[in-house]
């Protein structure tokens, strides 16, 4: 919590320190201070001024909410059969996302699920499932993305 350790004189002009101290709180940026605890009073910003009073002056730290994030995962793809996964977190810009697997079981005739994509026409960066990524100041959308089953079966034999 920073301090001013000055005494001033009733109708001294005070300058409003900063977050000198370094305060945080999860999840939120510093705003102002304010004259009233939950920030129903006069807000003063950092280095505004005000006029001393007669009485002691105690301000408040108001916060502000840091914006979160969402990952979504789409199946676009015509002849898909099974779910695409949820992830329920929200990430603040900055958190490490991890992919999430195929766990709705994802299917489609004649392809084999191959991982997700930034661009629902695979030309984004490719994840596999355990990939992590930085997330930035956008919600992102992931796209299944599919290979061509070859067909090719391999038989044990022995000879």
């Amino acid at each position: 919590m920073p301090t001013d350790s000055t005494s001033y004189q009733n109708g001294a002009t005070v300058t409003v320190l900063g977050n000198t101290g370094s305060l945080v709180r999860t999840g939120y940026s510093f705003a102002s201070w304010d004259t009233a605890a939950g920030g129903t009073g006069t807000t003063q910003a950092t280095g505004s001024t005000f006029t001393m009073g007669s009485a002691n002056v105690t301000l408040y730290a108001v916060w502000s909410l840091n914006p979160t994030y969402t990952v979504t995962y789409n199946n676009s793809a015509s002849g898909s059969s099974g779910s695409t996964p949820t992830d329920s977190t929200s990430y603040q810009q900055g958190a490490t996302v991890t992919v999430l697997n195929n766990t709705g079981n994802l299917a489609r005739t004649g392809y084999l699920f191959a991982g997700w994509n930034t661009t629902a026409d695979g030309n984004g960066t490719t994840y596999t499932s355990g990939n992590t990524f930085e997330i930035g100041s956008a919600h992102v959308t992931l796209y299944a993305t599919w290979g061509r089953w070859s067909g090719i079966k391999q038989f044990g034999a022995s000879f």
